[in-house]
């Protein structure tokens, strides 16, 4: 990969990785403002409910305050009435006023005393269910009309209600408390929340599930409700600590999911997990070099070669078998190779049989017990094909457990090869030991054929050896018509390289192989 493809990949990671963090600051700015509304609006819901509860231990207060005097023999406004009226009153802890009545007329009350003239009685804002008489806002005797306040009636008696003190009042007015019988009055609050009669209809409907209007109505005293359209100033000032670690929450997701995509999509072009999913994924795939009879030019036999490409390119082999091995994938690499190999070969009609089938393995594999178990390529080999293992020169494939695993499959008919034979480890004595098959002659000292370098004047010498050893030579790296008249004249056999047909496709070696017969 070049450095402009590097540069390229890098731009369209990074801009997958701010996709990927605005996305996902979406989806957290959903799901968080979602729990911060849920919260608020339990919060709001709260307060709410804390409002009809307070009223509704005002009103309690008051049913049993009235109830009680009610109950009372007393039937004229005389002292033993008006102490025991004062004596309910100290009692009480909302009520503020009690009055005694008598033929809608107001005789006397525990602050006023037995009036000298009986005030006739005002006609009440609305009756509740329950039939007891409510003035709301209505001026008060006790201060010459100069203060008002709630008052009920219930029988006999009247109570002058603390609300405020239970209510309360703050600079905004953002919710409404009303009474909606048989007909509606506004009682606390915001007057132009609800401006008339609400139906049941109204009263049932509830407003979306995202908003912070809605109404509630006390439980005991079900028609005195309570309307809230919260005032959204006042919510920022109460969550805004929140607010500000909302937007902390945001920056961060966005940070942390773009390191992290960033990071997840280089690593997933890095060459470790290319090579890494290639492997698990069954991603590599085989090319066949041919190699021909130098003397009558037929294409008798191939070298297997691993390739890799995926979405970002190709790996080169000198890129991915290195990684191969760090992986320690070396023998699952090879398993896969001459599985995949050995089927396509099979499965071509124009492949003969007794061809010569060339693979690399690894010589770090020779030295480990429990590999190279190559059984099934046997069971596999129903052409007969003459299958060669090819090793490169190493120290290792020296070692006592390399010579006996060699040994065994030779014993198993397979042949073999030593690779880049002339740049390698190997000395005489070593070659005996190994007692190979194919001596495949570097490219490097037939790239030098035609300067008479030093090196290709060794190639002679290594004729000298195959002989001596009796094994076949090819010749690697062959690139055109006088490097291969030049081997021939050395009496090598087999040669192998761009004159005679690049690594290519199962389907184009059977079509050398049928262009060569």
């Amino acid at each position: 990969m070049n450095k402009s493809d590097q540069k390229q990949y890098f731009l369209a990671d990074n801009l997958k990785a701010i996709v990927v963090s605005l996305l996902s600051v979406v989806g957290v700015t959903l799901l968080l403002a979602i729990v911060m509304f849920v919260f608020i609006r339990e919060q709001e819901e709260s307060r709410a409910t804390e409002i009809l509860d307070n009223v509704r231990v005002v009103f309690r207060d008051a049913e049993i305050t009235l109830d009680y005097l009610n109950a009372l023999p007393y039937q004229t406004c005389e002292m033993d009435n008006l102490a025991e009226m004062r004596k309910t009153l100290f009692r009480s802890r909302f009520v503020k006023e009690i009055g005694f009545y008598q033929n809608n007329e107001l005789l006397c009350s525990t602050y006023l005393g037995i009036l000298e003239e009986p005030m006739k009685e005002v006609k009440p804002d609305f009756y509740t269910q329950l039939g007891d008489a409510f003035w709301i806002n209505t001026p008060l005797q006790l201060f010459d009309k100069q203060a008002t306040g709630t008052i009920v009636q219930r029988g006999r008696y009247n109570a002058v209600l603390d609300m405020d003190s239970v209510i309360g009042y703050s600079y905004t007015q953002d919710w409404q408390l009303f009474y909606n019988g048989d007909q509606f009055y506004h009682m606390a609050g915001n007057p132009s929340l609800v401006g008339s009669t609400l139906s049941q209809d109204d009263m049932d409907a509830r407003t979306g599930y995202f908003s912070l209007q809605f109404i509630q109505c006390d439980e005991r005293y079900n028609h005195t409700c309570l309307k809230v359209k919260s005032d959204h100033g006042r919510v920022l000032d109460l969550h805004m600590g929140k607010l500000v670690l909302f937007v902390f929450a945001m920056l961060m997701t966005a940070a942390l999911t773009h390191m992290l995509t960033f990071n997840y999509l280089r690593r997933r072009r890095s060459l470790e997990s290319r090579v890494s999913k290639g492997l698990k994924e069954h991603k590599f795939y085989c090319l066949y070099q041919p190699f021909v009879n130098l003397e009558s030019g037929k294409v008798i036999g191939c070298e297997v070669l691993s390739r890799f490409e995926d979405e970002f390119g190709p790996i080169y082999p000198d890129e991915f078998i290195p990684q191969v091995k760090e992986q320690d994938m070396t023998w699952e690499f090879t398993v896969d190779m001459i599985t995949t190999a050995m089927r396509e070969l099979n499965e071509n009609p124009e492949i003969p049989e007794g061809f010569k089938v060339s693979f690399n393995l690894f010589p770090f594999d020779f030295t480990r017990e429990g590999c190279l178990d190559l059984d099934f390529v046997l069971d596999m080999n129903v052409k007969n094909f003459k299958l060669v293992l090819e090793i490169t020169e190493d120290e290792q494939i020296a070692t006592h457990s390399a010579v006996k695993h060699i040994k065994s499959l030779k014993s198993k008919g397979f042949l073999f090869a030593i690779d880049d034979f002339g740049v390698g480890y190997s000395n005489l004595s070593q070659l005996k030991t190994l007692n190979c098959d194919y001596l495949k002659i570097d490219r490097s000292f037939v790239m030098d054929m035609e300067d008479n370098s030093i090196r290709s004047s060794l190639i002679p010498h290594i004729v000298s050896i195959a002989e001596g050893l009796n094994v076949d030579l090819i010749a690697e790296g062959v690139e055109n018509i006088d490097q291969c008249n030049e081997l021939k004249g050395l009496t090598i056999g087999f040669g192998q390289g761009w004159l005679f047909g690049k690594p290519q496709s199962a389907d184009a070696l059977a079509k050398s192989v049928q262009g060569t017969q």
